[in-house]
């Protein structure tokens, strides 16, 4: 009787071992290998893509990071994380990184301003000066943006590059007309004189009740007489 005994004892035990082996050792990894998936290659794919292939494996794709520019379509998978190949967990989120078109912004109006204004605004609004051209202009001083390209307010892309030509003057052989200066005061005439490309000529000076004076009252060449350019002007001025 004390033998059967033994022997129930030692199969109860060893069925015990086997139970406990199986519910916690043999289970586990069973079940373990069940969740487990090889991650697949996403680099190069669409962001769509990438989506659709990662849900067929019961994986969920994340986007981490965005890289702006303008060599690739948009919404590429550049980067993931973790890399293909690696084995995970059933559920587990793979982080990309995925580029996109940098943003448009609105071309800033250069003409009229001096090539280094027309730099700093082109630097602060992230554009950049992809050509300079220069030319005579009867219409603007030298060294002033006379065109550019795109033209102001048109769309373009961060970091995309602009056109602009700037004056060199006018041409040796033009003509210019005469401003008018009657009228004005001295140091009014003399800062134009100086910005048109004129020289200052005799400056006489007149008793005349009728004016303030340094007003002006007459001009030597006339309003509108076409000159060349570094002509003289000559002036009659209010004491």
């Amino acid at each position: 009787m004390s033998k059967l005994l033994k022997n129930l004892s030692i199969f109860f035990a060893t069925g015990l071992i086997v139970l406990l082996i199986f519910n916690f050792i043999l289970m586990p990894i069973y079940v373990n290998a069940r969740n487990i998936v090889v991650i697949p290659d996403l680099e190069g794919l669409t962001l769509n893509e990438a989506n659709q292939l990662s849900k067929s494996e019961g994986i969920e794709v994340v986007v981490a990071d965005t890289i702006f520019t303008n060599d690739l379509n948009p919404d590429i998978v550049l980067e993931q994380f973790p890399s293909s190949g690696k084995e995970v967990k059933l559920g587990r989120t793979i982080k990309v990184k995925i580029t996109q078109f940098n943003q448009k912004i609105a071309v800033p109006s250069l003409i009229g301003k001096t090539l280094r204004a027309a730099e700093i605004e082109l630097d602060q609004s992230s554009i950049e000066l992809d050509s300079i051209y220069f030319s005579f202009s009867s219409k603007y001083p030298k060294g002033i943006v006379s065109w550019q390209s795109p033209s102001e307010n048109d769309s373009i892309r961060k970091g995309f590059g602009i056109r602009v030509e700037v004056s060199n003057g006018l041409a040796p052989n033009d003509l210019v007309a005469v401003p008018d200066f009657q009228g004005i005061f001295l140091n009014e005439a003399l800062a134009i004189i100086d910005k048109t490309g004129f020289k200052e000529g005799r400056v006489q000076y007149v008793d005349n009740n009728k004016f303030l004076p340094n007003t002006i009252i007459s001009q030597s060449p006339n309003e509108g007489t076409k000159v060349s350019q570094g002509s003289k002007i000559n002036l009659v001025v209010v004491k």
